[in-house]
């Protein structure tokens, strides 16, 4: 099974874009965080990982409102991609590919994400559109 699930807060605002034909696709940067004891130093410490994200359609669309700083879940699954540089270089990307993209209202209370402080209203699936891998 491939399944991603992703809460954190937005690097840096989405990117839209449309391809040849039109569609809509938005990359986005999300920042998670994540606490852990280190028991060699007796301290919490903080790791954030920086995590590529792209959804594509309507969702990318509604994902295009979204803010640098703003709160947000997606969900949806790994991708790995390569390309070709101009120079010949072969490269490697690894990005989630959203179904689900949510954004969190209350940004100081990460428990009760899911509950009423989070505001899924305009965003939702993109399962009824055909994601190319």
């Amino acid at each position: 099974m491939n399944s991603v699930q992703i809460l954190g807060n937005l690097a840096r605002d989405p990117e839209i874009r449309y391809t040849k034909t039109g569609r809509p696709v938005a990359t986005f940067t999300v920042a998670a965080t994540n606490t852990y004891f280190d028991s060699n130093t007796n301290e919490t410490k903080e790791q954030t990982a920086f995590v590529n994200c792209v959804a594509w359609g309507k969702l990318g669309e509604a994902a295009g409102n979204l803010r640098k700083g703003s709160r947000c879940f997606v969900e949806g699954r790994i991708n790995t991609r390569s390309y070709e540089t101009a120079d010949g270089q072969k490269r490697y990307v690894t990005e989630v590919v959203a179904n689900f993209v949510g954004q969190a209202l209350d940004t100081q209370n990460t428990e009760s994400f899911g509950g009423e402080s989070s505001n899924f209203d305009n965003f939702g699936g993109g399962n009824e559109e055909n994601i190319p891998f």
